[in-house]
């Protein structure tokens, strides 16, 4: 788990300078708190507060209270999400930039990495 922390964490570093939106198991949640209005860091930071004072609060028990969330709740937020991400698909006004898209799409779903995905779209654009 760690290590595919890190290689997201480089793939971010690394793509924020090819314009890349951000690229891990946040970025979903990233584009819902923009749908429903944060944007700013703020809006973050808030959540982040939030959660590290849950987790000192509530501790282990925490883990119990989040086992009870529904599960088709989540898969909604992340149909939504998804959706949110997939609109940037239409800013791929030439071919050369929805081949590239299409490749590391591609390559991420086949090879199930999305770092191997990022790297042949770097190596393709």
């Amino acid at each position: 788990m760690f290590q595919q922390r890190s290689v997201f964490g480089i793939m971010n570093l690394i793509g924020c300078w090819f314009g890349a939106m951000p690229c891990c198991h946040g970025a979903g949640g990233l584009a819902g708190q923009y749908k429903l209005g944060g944007r700013s860091g703020g809006c973050v930071a808030l959540l982040g507060v939030a959660k590290l004072i849950l987790g000192l609060v509530l501790g282990s028990s925490l883990v119990k209270i989040m086992d009870q969330f529904p599960v088709g709740v989540l898969g909604v937020f992340l149909l939504f999400d998804g959706i949110k991400l997939a609109m940037c698909s239409r800013d791929m006004n030439s071919k050369e930039k929805s081949v590239v898209m299409f490749i590391c799409t591609a390559v991420s779903l086949v090879g199930s990495s999305a770092a191997l995905g990022f790297l042949c779209g770097i190596f393709a654009s």
